[in-house]
């Protein structure tokens, strides 16, 4: 009873030290998170490499198309949307008949938001943030581009967002 009474104490005081160093390392070595501004500013230049002509909004609000870019008659619309998902039919009062609305997340296409993937993911991404991590948010981006643009056919994994 004893030995087991003094293993728990040791125990307590290794671990504890080490845990509470772990936490003040990690939080002093963690730098700024992007802010929405820098990713809306990453896919407008990513948007310009495809010989668009871009538009970037002065507010940015999820939901909400931030981004307006078009070549000729080619329109597409850009807007991040909440990992959750709680919005994705908003964005559909931005298309009309010509449009196609489509999801870019970690550079794939989807035609519907992968909620269980992009919550998971924000979660995940919040539990490394929280021990200390720096980690870079991977943004779900609504579309809405006319249908004759042919806009899920871009690069989209080429979208860098490490440089912010």
């Amino acid at each position: 009873m004893r030995s087991l009474r003094a293993l728990k104490w040791l125990l307590l005081v290794v671990l504890l030290p080490l845990t509470l160093g772990w936490k003040v390392v990690a939080r002093s070595t963690a730098g700024e998170q992007p802010t929405e501004r820098n990713i809306q500013v990453a896919v407008g230049e990513f948007l310009v490499r495809q010989h668009f002509g871009v538009s970037i909004s002065e507010r940015v609000e999820e939901g909400r198309p931030a981004i307006l870019a078009s070549s000729g008659s080619c329109r597409v619309l850009v807007a991040k949307s909440p990992a959750l998902g709680w919005d994705r039919d908003l964005i559909r009062r931005y298309a009309d008949a010509e449009d196609r609305i489509f999801v870019v997340f970690r550079g794939r296409i989807y035609s519907d938001q992968p909620s269980f993937l992009t919550v998971f993911d924000a979660l995940l991404t919040r539990f490394r943030r929280e021990l200390g991590f720096r980690v870079q948010p991977n943004p779900v981006l609504a579309v809405v581009a006319k249908m004759s643009c042919d806009a899920e056919r871009l690069p989209w994994d080429q979208l860098d967002f490490a440089r912010y």
